[in-house]
């Protein structure tokens, strides 16, 4: 009775796959050394079989050891030694970074890489993105002054009748909420086919894509049921991305000029949902 048990709580665990930080880890490298993108993909932050690169490494022959493993809150950390990597003599000892979402923990690919490769390497996107969310209305000016101003009234106006809420501006908000979703919906999209159908990208053109990405889905599934507070904080990520689209290589010169476009698009919707909350003082 009891060897029938146990088999059947090792096919539960076999059907369930990998739950924890170290088994997503196991079962992420594992993908990584047999160079499999799709296995990768499942147990990463990656949203594109298409940024998958192997951190490109030769990884025949090498031998994983796995040590601490420390959670804090969403996040977690596994130590792990690799032995047997070309060109190296000693073992290398490095982190891998998982991050959980949706209730699943899964690797953050390029904060990994950068551990991997001894040092940040490549731009922290998300701390590019909170610094350029600190000097927005600079950043944006930059490109528009129409559309730094109209964001700067849509945050004060958000902030001014939140407290007063009524019916009509209720409505506003749920309104321009949907229409942000669907826009931000769309640019996602687009981003993934923009990384699908350019597999050989720079690195940073990839991780940049591939966050880009997570963000804006995030802000989607936050744009549900919108609120002041989730119409404010996607319409910021929204533009802020589409403005760090503009720095990636000339590989994306039509992506970036459909995207140009949809910010203008934007400004144009942004400009009349703050018309109409003036409206409504």
């Amino acid at each position: 009775m009891l060897p029938a048990l146990a088999a059947s709580s090792l096919l539960l665990a076999a059907c369930t796959g990998p739950e924890s930080p170290e088994e997503v880890s196991r079962a992420f490298w594992q993908a990584v050394i047999e160079q499999d993108a799709g296995e990768a993909n499942d147990y990463s932050t990656l949203v594109e079989d298409a940024g998958f690169d192997g951190y490109q490494r030769d990884w025949q022959g090498v031998e994983l050891e796995w040590g601490r493993v420390v959670i804090d809150g969403q996040e977690a950390t596994v130590d792990t030694v690799f032995s047997g990597l070309p060109e190296r003599a000693e073992p290398l000892e490095t982190t891998t970074y998982l991050v959980k979402k949706d209730g699943q923990w899964l690797v953050d690919y390029f904060r990994t890489g950068e551990a991997l490769n001894s040092g940040p390497l490549w731009g922290d996107v998300m701390n590019q993105l909170e610094a350029l969310g600190k000097d927005l209305k600079t950043e944006l000016a930059r490109h528009s002054d129409d559309l730094a101003r109209e964001f700067e009234v849509l945050t004060e106006e958000l902030r001014q009748q939140a407290s007063e809420a009524g019916e009509s501006f209720s409505n506003l908000v749920d309104e321009y909420g949907q229409m942000l979703r669907q826009h931000i919906d769309q640019l996602s999209e687009s981003l993934r086919e923009a990384l699908k159908n350019n597999p050989n990208a720079s690195v940073e053109d990839r991780q940049l894509l591939n966050e880009a990405v997570i963000r804006l889905e995030t802000q989607s599934d936050a744009l549900q049921d919108p609120d002041v507070e989730s119409v404010t904080e996607s319409t910021r990520v929204a533009l802020a991305t589409e403005l760090q689209l503009g720095e990636l290589g000339e590989e994306f010169s039509a992506y970036k000029a459909e995207w140009q476009q949809r910010l203008a698009e934007m400004e144009k919707q942004l400009a009349e949902y703050v018309d109409q909350l003036q409206n409504e003082s």
